[in-house]
């Protein structure tokens, strides 16, 4: 066996399996997800939970603000404390109007991203295997040819 012989079998072999790899990858992350959306449905309630605001926005805030902002000339607020204090109100007022009503399903998104992730494993994996385990194959048939 000639050496460029043998590192294009190393190639192959290697190539194949690596191919295999990630098609198996990919296919076991289908299986659990599809264990997940309907056998095992409770697995992943833990990111199904509604956006929540951040800690600012807790009603104890907002009554805090406005309380402040009401009394903004006389609690002697610097300007700069008071352009801080619009902006916070702005920001409240964009967040109760884009963000306060949406229902966010995690799991659904995680679900969609693990799918996608699959997929395109097994659409790169399950050619790159198929490939180079045909031109094994051809080989071998040719090798055995000329044996004979």
């Amino acid at each position: 066996m000639s050496e460029v012989s043998w590192v294009r079998t190393v190639y192959l072999y290697l190539f194949a399996l690596v191919g295999l790899t990630i098609t198996v990858i990919g296919t076991v992350m289908l299986v659990n997800l599809a264990l997940k959306a309907w056998i095992f449905t409770k697995a992943d309630t833990g990111y199904n939970y509604v956006e929540r605001p951040p800690t600012i926005y807790v009603e104890r805030d907002v009554e805090l603000m406005t309380a402040l902002a009401d009394c903004a000339d006389k609690c002697e607020l610097t300007e700069t404390q008071q352009k801080q204090l619009a902006a916070w109100q702005s920001d409240y007022e964009w967040w109760q109007k884009n963000q306060k009503n949406t229902d966010v399903d995690y799991s659904e998104r995680s679900r969609h991203q693990q799918a996608s992730t699959a997929v395109s494993m097994i659409v790169v994996g399950l050619p790159l295997y198929l490939y180079h385990w045909a031109i094994i194959k051809r080989n071998r048939r040719k090798k055995e040819r000329e044996d004979v």
